[in-house]
């Protein structure tokens, strides 16, 4: 029997507090283009990713059971700190398209946007090659945010929100040398 390969390795492990999450400002252009200015969320307090690639199940005729692919369902939840920058003084087509007031606005009128989001984490450094040189791994895709949760707890402390949203598509999921946008 051949020795199997190490996997998932410990010393690999992603750093929370090195990681970053950055979104591109909306533009006209559906789907976004990639291009123009971002944003880094500087106060996230959680984010999760779900890629739900979805099966429908039947069997043949001799009993033998199938899976065929039918569709994705993935979706997006971030935690963040409300800072009133995140908020525009108006709540229209006018609002800084950056703002959550923009982006509810959109929602409000069923002209929802997509925006391009890219997560980027460092991992601890790796003892062995390749992965010594390539120790950050970045997620790229664009996001439809349609649920806004505002939440500010009994005892007291800063008001967070949470956005989330359907993944309408995923751009990349690789490991690099450097953050992506």
């Amino acid at each position: 029997m051949t020795a199997p390969t190490p996997l998932n390795i410990d010393t690999l492990r992603g750093l929370a507090f090195q990681g970053f999450v950055q979104f591109q400002i909306p533009s006209a252009t559906i789907p976004p283009t990639g291009t123009g200015t971002w944003y880094r969320l500087k106060e996230r307090q959680n984010m999760s990713l779900k890629w739900q690639f979805n099966r429908a199940e039947h069997y043949s005729d001799d009993g033998s059971k199938f899976v065929d692919p039918s569709g994705t369902s993935h979706s997006f939840n971030m935690t963040i700190k409300l800072t009133s920058d995140m908020v525009d003084s108006v709540f229209s087509e006018s609002s800084d398209k950056e703002t959550l007031s923009y982006w509810i606005y959109r929602n409000t009128i069923n002209q929802p946007i997509q925006i391009i989001f890219v997560t980027t984490f460092g991992m601890t450094a790796g003892t062995s090659v390749p992965y010594d040189t390539e120790d950050t791994v970045n997620l790229k895709f664009v996001l439809d945010p349609n649920s806004f949760t505002f939440g500010q707890s009994g005892s007291g402390g800063s008001p967070e929100v949470t956005v989330s949203g359907t993944v309408l598509s995923v751009t990349n999921a690789l490991r690099a040398m450097t953050g992506d946008q």
